[in-house]
């Protein structure tokens, strides 16, 4: 019996070590980024009226004229990361209140904080 408890024990260790990573990501300052970024500067294809919406909770959209997208993101250091549904990863840089993001075909498109 008592080697059962002592293994019920180390799991419950093991479980809340593999959980930690998880509590400390939802921790990392979601809030101080999360807002609505408007498009003020793009690439060469001129100019696009292009809204990201950053949930504290992970969660965003990308908006383009007519069409909506959402993804997941995330972010590290000034580096910020949008996850789409298919699996792609979109990287852009944070910058103050500036999100850079380079798209390919469209170039740099500059997003500045709204709200």
């Amino acid at each position: 019996m008592n080697g059962f408890r002592s293994r019920q024990s180390m799991s419950r260790v093991v479980l809340l070590l593999m959980l930690l990573p998880l509590l400390v990501y939802r921790c990392t300052g979601h809030e101080q980024i999360a807002g609505t970024y408007q498009a003020v500067a793009t690439g060469p294809q001129g100019d696009l009226s292009a809204t990201l919406e950053l949930n504290p909770d992970g969660k965003g959209l990308w908006s383009i004229e007519t069409d909506n997208a959402p993804f997941r993101w995330d972010h590290n250091g000034n580096n910020i990361r949008l996850h789409t549904p298919s699996g792609g990863v979109i990287v852009g840089t944070i910058d103050a209140a500036d999100i850079r993001i380079e798209i390919p075909g469209a170039g740099m498109i500059t997003f500045r904080r709204t709200k």
